[in-house]
């Protein structure tokens, strides 16, 4: 095999969670073997006013999004928000997330999550910076948010998505990027792999969301970055591709969103 080709063989993780607790007892292990393993990482810092920017760890190919998830918009504040500036300063966060709204779990009130929301698409626009949405039955609140803020920010990445096709439709209408995590690979998935079905290759990306979502064929582990060759492999099986293909696209993609190596 070409170097090339190993390369284009080693997908990039465009999201997960490797500050969760669940990563407290071997997090820089989890993380040398998924750079063996892998093109890349994007990390999502979701608690912004619990982990220092000193905690984050230099690579070429790990990149960051910090910003407040939905469970904690009552923390966007302007003040909180200007406390993103220290991140900022590190070349490795390039993106707002992972930001938006869940109406599943989240027990912040809808007007506080969507304020918040908006907040911190904004925050993005004065960085010039792509943010990373989080969406949980709430698409069409999501959409209309998104509607009337895309134009301000240069990417948006609905991660995880769990929608159905005719609002992927709209978001792609949008420009928004669609990525996919192991829940794909789940039986039951039938509505999301038709979303796979139908996503273009330009708007696709793939992801972990490690620690949580593992793949079919090591459900009930814990998640891990590397497991996202498991996603891969049944993305492109879904769209009749070589697996290779599917992650030369999802990763010149990612990189670009993220301003990965």
């Amino acid at each position: 095999m070409s170097t090339q080709e190993n390369i284009f063989s080693k997908p990039v993780d465009s999201h997960c969670h490797l500050f969760d607790e669940k990563f407290n007892g071997d997090r820089y292990e989890v993380i040398q073997s998924s750079l063996n393993k892998l093109d890349g990482l994007v990390v999502i810092v979701e608690e912004p006013f619990h982990i220092p920017p000193s905690a984050l760890i230099k690579h070429p190919k790990i990149r960051y999004a910090v910003g407040y998830h939905p469970y904690y918009s009552e923390q966007v504040t302007k003040e909180n928000l200007e406390k993103l500036n220290i991140f900022l300063d590190d070349r490795q966060v390039c993106a707002i997330g992972e930001i938006g709204l869940d109406y599943y779990h989240c027990k912040v009130e809808k007007k506080v999550q969507k304020k918040a929301f908006i907040q911190q698409i904004e925050f993005a626009k004065q960085y010039n910076l792509p943010v990373v949405v989080h969406c949980r039955n709430a698409e069409h609140d999501t959409y209309e948010i998104i509607r009337d803020y895309h134009r301000i920010v240069s990417y948006i990445v609905l991660h995880c998505y769990g929608g159905n096709t005719s609002m992927m439709v709209s978001f792609l209408e949008l420009g928004c990027y669609i990525s996919f995590a192991g829940n794909v690979t789940y039986p039951k998935a039938i509505d999301l792999r038709k979303c796979v079905e139908q996503v273009p290759l330009e708007s696709l990306l793939i992801e972990t969301d490690a620690p949580y979502l593992a793949p079919q064929s090591v459900r009930g582990k814990r998640c891990i970055p590397e497991y996202v060759c498991y996603t891969a492999e049944r993305i492109a099986e879904i769209k009749k591709m070589d697996v290779k293909d599917i992650i030369r696209s999802t990763n010149q993609n990612t990189k670009k969103i993220f301003s990965l190596e």
